[in-house]
């Protein structure tokens, strides 16, 4: 007997001293290096071609860009922040404190060692005064409480609720995910185009500045005009490494989106992409469709709807409990002596033990489930507002973005029509300078005019794109529930 007990303290110390024991986990892999180079001799970032993990229809295939389209699902795969909130979702659905169906109750085991003795005095005067004997015992026990009342099924619903809201909550952030990676796309195109617009004013104002020059040596015209056109140039070409490292930190950003290490290296986004043209305006439907479709309003819905499942519990907890309990096992007596008796006792005598029954348990008062019951009504109703709040704040944004939207679109085509005029201008006063029939002046003033237009254009297109994207991202959707689906 006291092997046995000997060989179960072991193992059971054997496996505490397991528990205890702390795992490390590695630390994340890090670049060899720093780089912050910009040129094509950069070491190009690893790039694996991402798997679609929508499916139907997604509002950026309105752009007809497979690269992307490719870009985003890379996103949806490896973004950390994601991949952190997806698998939250998982993790909330396995919570040990909500029940999760019949394995969720326990099922014990006892066992006391044989090396457990008794004594046993007696009162009374007999033969024997008192008595020494060891007992070993092993049960097995189990219980099972019936859901009478639908109790454990509401916190069951709560809990599964608390999950759906993650997912909601998730959803909303791969949604915004689309629209980050969208908007920085077309940052880097917007960038790229004021980087060749750039160059073409540098080398019109190259070509300005050695006409003045010629003309000042021939004494067509004064020093001033020269050193006037000089300062034009120049100041063009000082924006030119500010475009370069504003190019370069948006590359960075756009690969931190995509869950790769961040570089400055232009190689994501194709070169030949330009600033697309608008597409053909989305059906908005009714405000009742933002109900379904956009993330924060069904994530409102849910919450409300998870205190209604914790109201239903806290109803059910003041009825009575009904538990099933059971338990089989088997006890072992031995070693009976006198205390005083140094010599072995009576042979070993084993007993086999079982019990079955029902147990009703009646909680006439709880000062915590006093307070639940008079805090989750007004919890229900403040969350109701928040409801409301949540469907009057998707209609603003949706009617804010077409509004946004629709007025752009118009002062786009206003500056279109002024960079047209203002190109007119510039020829007509460059042509009458050069018949020496106007000052130089004129000429600045126009070209100074059509590069500050040129330059308001491409920001009124850039700005058009990023209301039509806020417009697809307040309408929402349902193709980012396939994105949650996802389990590392």
């Amino acid at each position: 007997m006291m092997l046995r007990s000997t060989i179960i303290v072991v193992v059971v110390a054997m496996t505490g001293c397991l528990i205890r024991s702390p795992d490390r986990a590695p630390p994340p892999r890090a670049p060899a290096a720093f780089f912050a180079a910009t040129d094509e001799a950069a070491p190009p970032a690893a790039s694996a071609t991402a798997e679609p993990l929508t499916s139907g229809t997604v509002w950026w295939s309105a752009f007809a860009d497979p690269a992307l389209d490719a870009a985003i699902q890379e996103g949806f795969r490896n973004n950390h922040i994601v991949r952190d909130v997806r698998g939250l979702i998982y993790e909330n659905m396995v919570d040990p404190v909500v029940p999760q169906g019949t394995w969720w109750w326990p099922l014990q085991i006892g066992i006391a060692p044989a090396g457990v003795r008794h004594v046993v005095t007696n009162i009374a005067p007999t033969g024997i005064p008192s008595i020494s004997y060891g007992v070993a015992n092993l049960n097995l026990s189990a219980s099972y409480q019936i859901d009478v009342w639908g109790g454990i099924d509401a916190q069951r619903q709560a809990g599964l609720n608390f999950a759906e809201q993650q997912r909601q909550l998730t959803e909303a952030r791969v949604q915004d995910l689309a629209v980050q990676i969208s908007q920085v796309w077309f940052d880097i195109l917007e960038t790229r185009a004021l980087r060749d617009l750039t160059l073409t004013q540098v080398a019109y104002n190259q070509e300005l500045y050695e006409l003045v020059k010629a003309r000042f040596e021939q004494h067509l015209t004064s020093r001033l005009v020269v050193l006037q056109q000089e300062q034009q140039l120049l100041n063009l070409q000082s924006q030119l490494p500010l475009i370069t490292t504003q190019l370069a930190l948006l590359n960075s950003q756009l690969k931190g989106l995509l869950g790769r290490s961040p570089t400055a290296v232009d190689d994501v986004v194709p070169r030949e992409r330009q600033l697309p043209d608008l597409p053909p305006a989305p059906g908005i439907g009714t405000p009742e469709d933002l109900e379904a479709n956009t993330p924060e309003l069904r994530l409102a819905r849910l919450r409300v709807d998870e205190v209604h499942h914790r109201m239903r519990a806290n109803r059910a907890s003041w009825l009575p409990t009904v538990q099933v309990v059971g338990s089989i096992g088997a006890s072992v007596f031995h070693d009976f002596r006198p205390v005083d008796d140094a010599a072995t006792g009576a042979e070993p005598r084993r007993f086999r033990e079982s019990t079955i029954g029902v147990s009703l348990t009646w909680t006439m008062f709880d000062g915590r489930r006093v307070a639940e019951t008079r805090q989750l009504p007004m919890t229900l109703h403040r969350r109701e507002i928040q409801h409301e709040l949540a469907m009057q704040t998707a209609v603003g944004r949706v009617q804010t973005a077409v509004i946004r939207e629709d007025n752009q679109a118009t002062s786009l085509r206003f500056l279109s029509a002024q960079v047209e005029l203002g190109q007119r201008l510039l020829a007509e006063a460059r042509r009458l300078f050069e018949q020496g029939q106007s000052d130089y002046l004129s000429v600045l003033t126009a070209l100074a005019n059509l590069t500050e237009l040129e330059r308001a254009r491409l920001q009124a297109q850039r700005l058009l794109l990023n209301h039509r994207v806020e417009l697809y991202r307040s309408l929402g959707g349902n193709w980012s529930y396939d994105v949650t689906k996802r389990l590392e």
